[in-house]
């Protein structure tokens, strides 16, 4: 089953159940003293907001419980605790569950990124160029570069060193033997070191 692309629509039983739990929270805040951490519990509600990979629904959500939370707070009992408490308490509680949004919404962008690269890539089986998904063909370092924050260098394997370049060969194994290393073993190729004495 293909992941939903991050813009489409809110399925209607997630933003009931999303509007459910924030009415459940709120009438939860009501009941307990100002003192109480209740207001932690809107990270829910933000969190099944967040499932909806909707940008604007979470984000809109976020701050509806922000809302919720500030009218929870005036409305909930003076309790036990100083007010500097409660009001710091429930700052925290806000910033929490917007952090939780902003991370949410961080998760699911890198992941739709990744979906888009553990997909198939139509390559040119000569060029080697990739097709993007508007039909246009570019190299693979462009599509790469322009998909994701990775910087290509160009370098030469030892195998294409000693196919290409046999005349530079034996001098580049003994100038740098640490390009010659096999990464697994920490040692150095010693079929690559011998290619050179042969005929």
């Amino acid at each position: 089953m293909m992941p939903r692309p991050f813009s489409q629509s809110v399925d209607f039983p997630l933003v009931m159940t999303t509007v459910g739990s924030a009415a459940l929270v709120f009438v939860i805040d009501l009941f307990f003293p100002q003192g109480v951490a209740i207001g932690m519990l809107y990270a829910i509600p933000v969190l099944l907001a967040a499932r909806s990979r909707q940008a604007r629904f979470t984000v809109v959500f976020a701050a509806a419980c922000t809302v919720l939370a500030v009218l929870g707070h005036v409305f909930s009992d003076s309790g036990f605790a100083p007010p500097w408490m409660s009001i710091t308490n429930r700052t925290i509680s806000i910033a929490m569950f917007w952090g939780v949004a902003l991370l949410s919404l961080q998760h699911l962008k890198v992941k739709e990124q990744v979906d888009l690269l553990h997909g198939l890539l139509p390559m040119c089986a000569s060029c080697h160029k990739i097709r993007d998904d508007k039909g246009y063909w570019s190299k693979v370092e462009e599509y790469l570069e322009a998909r994701t924050q990775t910087m290509l260098t160009h370098g030469i394997c030892p195998e294409c060193m000693q196919k290409w370049y046999p005349e530079f060969y034996p001098q580049v194994v003994d100038q740098y033997p640490d390009l010659f290393k096999d990464p697994s073993a920490g040692i150095v190729d010693e079929r690559l070191l011998h290619s050179k004495e042969a005929p």
